[in-house]
């Protein structure tokens, strides 16, 4: 999810060049809840600040009970967010994105299956 269409296309082609395969990006609740309904992501990526008073909590609150991890993007320092937000205890990344830490949060949250051999 994310408001800004140049940031959530730019996210996606990097998920991509990555081998991912990446749905939206998606602007707002209730196209984010869609999307959720109609492919089950292995995970998500929520701006929480949406604009108009809108965040992603709803969507947050949705994954979490349906078991997909899913960690938050922001432009603001996690300490200054919503009570919602930091209670699903969920990774935090911070605008503009760097690529290792983002990297290193989507293994933490969807590891890769090995098989011995």
């Amino acid at each position: 999810m994310e408001d800004e269409m140049l940031i959530g296309m730019d996210l996606v082609m990097l998920l991509e060049e990555w081998g991912c395969s990446a749905t939206g990006p998606v602007r707002t609740v209730a196209s984010a809840l869609s999307a959720v309904e109609a492919q089950r992501p292995d995970v998500a990526i929520l701006d929480v600040n949406l604009g108009d008073g809108e965040t992603s909590i709803p969507i947050a609150m949705e994954l979490a009970e349906s078991g997909i991890p899913f960690a938050f993007l922001t432009g603001y320092d996690p300490s200054r967010l919503d009570d919602g937000a930091t209670a699903l205890k969920a990774p935090f990344l911070r605008k503009p994105v760097n690529e290792r830490e983002l990297r290193e949060v989507l293994s933490q949250l969807v590891p890769r299956s090995t098989t011995a051999g």
